[in-house]
């Protein structure tokens, strides 16, 4: 009787959870997307450019993957594990980079909403970025609009 309790516990998680460095790069980036609970088309295709532009990511590609996420109506409950393996991967600048990229999302509609600043923030400890270089991005950011 037992074992039938301690069986989910043993067994080994599906092999579909995707730990790949694209995949935690579009949860990372979605998150932003959400933050304010309204995605729109302008949020995905304008991510879908940044991340071409930034990692040489195949345009169609990217779009595809932030539609799929939005369509299944994703939800991150750790952030930390995405952000630690992409901390791991990736240099400081390429950091830095995932963070303008978050930040030009952010700022895509013209408006700074509390709830995307606080993701923004939130990823950018997670990534190991210092405060100094999250305040320099983020005035970047607002001070080319």
């Amino acid at each position: 009787m037992l074992n039938k309790f301690f069986q989910p516990f043993n067994e080994k998680k599906d092999k579909s959870d995707d730990h790949s460095f694209e995949s935690d790069l579009y949860n990372l980036i979605y998150e932003i997307i959400i933050a304010d609970h309204e995605i729109s088309e302008q949020e995905i295709n304008f991510s879908s450019e940044l991340v071409e532009f930034y990692f040489k990511i195949p345009i169609q590609s990217n779009k595809e993957q932030f539609t799929k996420l939005a369509n299944k109506q994703h939800f991150n409950t750790d952030l930390s594990q995405i952000s630690y393996r992409l901390k791991t991967s990736l240099s400081y600048e390429q950091r830095m980079d995932v963070i303008l990229i978050c930040w030009q999302v952010l700022m895509v509609d013209g408006k700074e909403d509390q709830l995307e600043v606080s993701t923004a923030r939130k990823i950018s400890t997670l990534l190991g970025l210092e405060d100094k270089d999250f305040i320099l991005i983020r005035n970047r950011v607002k001070d080319s609009l």
